[in-house]
């Protein structure tokens, strides 16, 4: 009798274990499609958000170049440069960024080049900080280094007219007229109003007096 009733203690004991396993179990189930649910809403969000200010960005440089006047062209310049110096991940980093040109302006070179590289490696997607960098280089007569930091600004951004309007001024400065040229033509593909079209007649008063 005693044998007995251990071993039904011994089923039910085991019963409710496997009971307890499968809720476990379909509970974690339940768990884990409501995480992959929310990862999936959250990157379709953030996806949905990208398009859209890509969309934002593209017609922005469409209307710079069909601009009918350097007047409305500056319009869409700037808020293209506003896209640029807050396209970071979050707001923080867009605050480092303030704080950085900030430096820049108040000609501390050597804490925003500090702060933009540490910029560069948290957002790698951002073409900002390393367009920045360019330009202190650039200041600093690191030439080959600006054109270094240039290369990597276009790969994330091509239409950059900003930088390569930098690439124009420092082939300008090695005397690489030709290449120089061929920046600014591209530059005003993009920026038809561009300020760096001044840069191009110095240089073909150059080239012209060299022929003669």
């Amino acid at each position: 009798m005693i044998l007995k009733n251990s071993q039904t203690e011994n089923k039910f004991l085991l019963s409710n274990l496997l009971y307890f396993q499968y809720l476990i179990l379909f509970i974690f189930k339940i768990k884990t499609f409501l995480f992959l649910t929310i990862v999936f809403f959250i990157l379709a969000n953030f996806s949905f958000a990208f398009k859209a200010l890509g969309s934002e960005l593209d017609e922005l440089f469409i209307n710079l170049k069909n601009s009918p006047n350097a007047i409305i062209a500056q319009k869409y310049e700037n808020k293209i440069w506003q896209f640029w110096l807050t396209g970071s991940s979050n707001k923080t980093n867009n605050l480092k960024m303030k704080k950085a040109i900030k430096f820049m302006e108040n000609g501390n070179l050597e804490n925003a080049l500090a702060l933009l590289i540490n910029l560069s490696k948290l957002e790698p997607n951002w073409a900002e900080p390393l367009n920045k960098i360019a330009t202190i280089k650039f200041i600093q007569g690191d030439f080959y280094g600006s054109i270094r930091d240039i290369q990597l600004t276009l790969k994330l951004e091509p239409r950059h007219f900003g930088a390569i309007s930098g690439l124009a001024q420092i082939n300008f400065a090695l005397k690489r007229y030709q290449d120089a040229l061929k920046n600014i033509n591209y530059v005003l593909k993009i920026h038809p109003f561009s300020g760096v079209k001044n840069l191009r007649l110095v240089i073909l008063n150059l080239l012209k007096k060299s022929q003669i």
